[in-house]
């Protein structure tokens, strides 16, 4: 099964797909979504592009994606509530079911540690999902494999 990680972000939104056969979990793909800062809503169209892209490159099953947490500007919390919705049609448009997880969740079940740095999360991610050495992997991609992994691990 492919399972895609999505991690929201108004200006870099991160995309991690794995192959899960029973309990193992590989690389698949990883990109970074760069949101040229124009307009907000000429960034989300070209959002829904990218994600549209990947959806026809790979047949992807399932997704999880790391859901907001609360914090103190509430302008940012509003424009990454609709980077999420933008992401979430795309899904479901194609008939995939999305699953939202916590950051800490996400961390904690790749680094056994819910409060992991986005380096360890990276690190993580190389080792558990053999990824090719050398390559560069940002880390809003690993994040995204890592809200893969999280996913694989723990969908029903």
């Amino acid at each position: 099964m492919v399972v895609a990680g999505f991690d929201p972000g108004s200006l870099r939104f991160g995309v991690g797909l794995i192959r899960q056969q029973g309990g193992e979990c590989e690389f698949l793909h990883a990109e970074e979504i760069v949101l040229a800062a124009s307009d907000f809503s000429r960034r989300m169209g070209c959002l829904w592009e990218k994600l549209s892209a990947v959806f026809l490159r790979f047949p992807v099953q399932s997704v999880g994606m790391e859901e907001g947490f609360l914090g103190k500007n509430v302008r940012s919390m509003s424009l990454l509530a609709m980077v999420r919705g933008v992401a979430l049609a795309a899904a479901v448009s194609r008939g995939v079911p999305v699953k939202l997880y916590a950051p800490r969740l996400i961390k904690q079940a790749l680094t056994g540690n819910g409060s992991a740095s986005k380096e360890q999360v990276n690190r993580m991610v190389r080792r558990l999902l053999h990824f090719p050495a050398g390559d560069r992997l940002g880390l809003d991609a690993s994040d995204a494999l890592a809200v893969a992994f999280c996913h694989a691990r723990y969908a029903k």
